[in-house]
């Protein structure tokens, strides 16, 4: 069977391999990253460009209230219709790094003090996003989201993240690891925990008619995760 190796940069600067079948096409890849420092704790989406268009399109629907730069990048920020929520997104040259705010739209000092206090870089792998050294703030964790067309969708922890995800029980063989069922989740006959010898993932089939379950589960079996730490 054919292989599909995306080579993907977390948010942390850490990269990722994950190996696919090939004939399943990838719809989108979204990271996530959160810092702590004190009492104070902020976490970050970061997708492809056109993100921000999406959420407050299609998952909020909100309304731009302003537009500022910060390090040179454009920070748009929009607020839901029903006020509940808001939202500020960086846009970079092929990612965009959002975080979302309960309540109406935040001022501008506090958008710019975020955003100030952070060192973004942006490639065409994923955009890496760490906090300055005076801010005092550390990553707590991150992950990749991997999402499968009529297949499923792999999350991605760090390492440092993911041996809590691993039973202590020997799983079911795969071709480049173990599985289990992981017993959670909105529907838990279909989430799995998928362990590599570098790399882990929780993996949730889809419940679209589009495939059968027999080719969701050979996907499943396909799947390959290496972390290079570097």
């Amino acid at each position: 069977m054919a292989v599909q190796r995306l080579r993907l940069v977390a948010p942390s600067g850490d990269r990722v391999t994950v190996g696919l079948p090939a004939a399943a096409p990838v719809s989108h890849v979204v990271a996530g990253v959160r810092f702590v420092g004190g009492s104070y704790g902020t976490g970050f989406q970061i997708g492809a460009r056109g993100y921000h268009d999406f959420a407050c399109t299609y998952v909020a629907p909100a309304d731009t209230r302003e537009r500022l730069l910060v390090h040179g990048r454009e920070v748009v920020v929009a607020e839901a219709r029903d006020g509940q929520s808001s939202v500020a997104t960086l846009l970079g040259t092929y990612h965009e790094l959002m975080t979302v705010y309960a309540g109406p739209a935040p001022g501008r000092d506090r958008v710019l003090a975020l955003f100030g206090s952070l060192r973004i870089e942006d490639h065409v792998d994923g955009m890496t996003v760490v906090p300055r050294a005076e801010t005092l703030l550390d990553p707590a964790n991150e992950h990749l989201v991997v999402v499968v067309k009529d297949h499923g969708s792999l999350s991605i922890p760090a390492p440092r993240q993911a041996a809590a995800l691993l039973p202590r029980h020997a799983g079911a063989r795969t071709k480049h690891g173990e599985v289990w069922k992981s017993g959670y989740g909105k529907d838990p006959a279909r989430s799995f925990v998928l362990g590599c010898p570098a790399g882990v993932a929780e993996v949730h089939l889809a419940g679209t008619a589009a495939k059968t379950e027999r080719e969701r589960l050979d996907w499943l079996d396909g799947i390959d995760i290496a972390w290079d730490r570097r």
